[in-house]
């Protein structure tokens, strides 16, 4: 995918996790192959959702936005692969996987 269409799919994607979050929403970040610039044919686009908390549960907001990654996934003709995580864990955490994220997130 390339830059102008990816642009244009990070764009949509937030704007309808603003629709669907609100004010729970606290940021989307780009952030693997595509992030580093190694993306190649193979390659989904990975994005982490940060959300003041889930409510109820991780599964619930992986549910609450299905259809929005599906129709923008069919639209773009690429996988998105969304990770949620709590604003908290986002801020304070350290983990293997957070600390990397963190390292080469691009603010959607």
């Amino acid at each position: 995918m390339d830059q102008e269409n990816l642009k244009k799919l990070l764009g949509e994607l937030k704007e309808g996790l603003k629709s669907i979050y609100k004010s729970r929403l606290k940021g989307v970040y780009l952030f693997g192959s595509y992030a580093r610039g190694e993306q190649d044919a193979e390659s989904d686009i990975d994005v982490l959702v940060v959300l003041d908390t889930f409510e109820p549960s991780y599964s619930a907001e992986v549910n609450r936005t299905g259809d929005l990654g599906s129709e923008l996934s069919l639209k773009y003709g690429i996988t998105i692969s969304k990770v949620y995580v709590k604003e908290t864990d986002w801020i304070r955490k350290e983990t293997p996987f957070l600390d990397n994220v963190r390292e080469e997130a691009i603010a959607a």
